[in-house]
């Protein structure tokens, strides 16, 4: 509804994760996603739409009004984010400062912080689509001849990106850039699902 307020001309359509949005993103201008659909994996999953998408429009709308969620949002690319909570005039305002090139974030996620799971998820941000699956991997306690197998590559190619992937991040070792995936993300959310 408040799409159709800001551009009554706009066309929705809707789906119920990612997986059914991905079809409909070639030429979509904005993305409105919620980052508690069943297989967005979070903020990680804006990363990656980014760069399958440059030019997408993102609007995060969700439950969190928290300042840490929303900084994480704007690092991992989106270009809004605005609470469920809050009330459809301010759905609108957002939704049309992305259609006229604008963002759209609180003043609070805008502030400079110094706490390093920002700075690490700038990190793990910069990391492909293809490293994440191996630093996933990693994290799920896989060698790298195993990693090899399972995502279709040769080892070395999985010794290259793990060696990518440790200079990216500032990491001596695979146990550093494990823990510093777990750090950002939360021990609680399987490296595989971050990956996807």
């Amino acid at each position: 509804m408040a799409v159709e307020v800001a551009d009554p001309s706009a066309k929705s359509a809707f789906a119920g994760s990612l997986a059914e949005a991905r079809p409909l993103l070639s030429g979509a201008g904005m993305l409105v996603l919620d980052l508690v659909l069943p297989d967005s994996r979070g903020t990680l999953a804006i990363t990656e739409l980014v760069a399958e998408c440059p030019a997408l429009n993102i609007l995060v709308v969700t439950g969190s009004e928290q300042p840490h969620i929303e900084r994480k949002v704007r690092l991992a690319g989106a270009k809004g984010f605005v609470s469920k909570a809050a009330p459809i005039s301010e759905m609108i305002d957002a939704i049309g400062a992305l259609i006229d090139g604008r963002t759209w974030f609180s003043a609070a996620s805008l502030e400079d912080t110094d706490g390093s799971p920002d700075d690490n998820f700038s990190k793990l941000a910069s990391l492909t689509g293809a490293q994440r699956r191996v630093l996933a991997a990693m994290g799920d306690g896989k060698l790298n001849k195993q990693i090899a197998y399972d995502l279709s590559l040769s080892e070395i190619t999985v010794k290259a990106h793990v060696k990518a992937i440790l200079r990216k991040l500032g990491a001596l070792n695979r146990t550093q850039a494990i823990l510093m995936l777990h750090d950002v993300y939360g021990s609680a959310e399987p490296a595989a699902r971050i990956a996807g």
